[in-house]
């Protein structure tokens, strides 16, 4: 007697997705429920002028703690001060862990400093100029009152799972 067992993929298996500010927070959330999902994630840590801490060796921990469970995620370096920085990110990531499907852009709340809120605007947009056609692009506004770290991490990844269902599925 033969069994044959049906292997189903997780929800976002072969999804690339780059997740700016993807350390603390909602990011950091939104990053690891991706990855247990299936995804393969760019993290990328933002420095937040007089946080105190260092964003690159933030996403290299979080990574290697990803990975550790046997998730996908590999570290990015970019500077929020300059956006241009993220123009090539897209292309590197594409050929370490192949093209981005999504990203994600965590805007921190105006109380973090008068011109982090906007600085990150400005670099979402260079961001979601730079993805492939077809690409989602999802900025996070982490001041929007009404929501907690855990629903809007989690809105945030039921989005991306619903249009990952929507491409995987072939029109007819």
């Amino acid at each position: 007697m033969s069994h044959t067992v049906a292997h189903v993929p997780p929800p976002l298996h072969g999804c690339v997705v780059l997740v700016v500010d993807a350390t603390t927070g909602v990011g950091r959330r939104v990053t690891s429920q991706l990855c247990a999902l299936g995804a393969a994630v760019a993290v990328v840590g933002a420095g937040h002028p007089g946080r105190g801490d260092d964003a690159a060796t933030n996403a290299a921990f979080l990574c290697k703690e990803l990975a550790g469970i046997g998730l996908i995620a590999l570290p990015y370096q970019a500077d929020v001060e300059r956006p241009e920085s993220f123009g090539a990110l897209t292309g590197q990531i594409a050929a370490d862990l192949g093209p981005v499907t999504a990203s994600v852009v965590v805007v921190p709340s105006a109380s973090g400093g008068d011109e982090l809120a906007p600085a990150f605007r400005v670099l979402s947009g260079v961001v979601a100029a730079s993805l492939p056609t077809g690409a989602e692009h999802i900025e996070v506004d982490v001041g929007h009152e009404g929501f907690g770290l855990e629903e809007t991490a989690q809105a945030v990844v039921e989005r991306l799972v619903r249009l990952h269902e929507r491409w995987r599925t072939p029109s007819g």
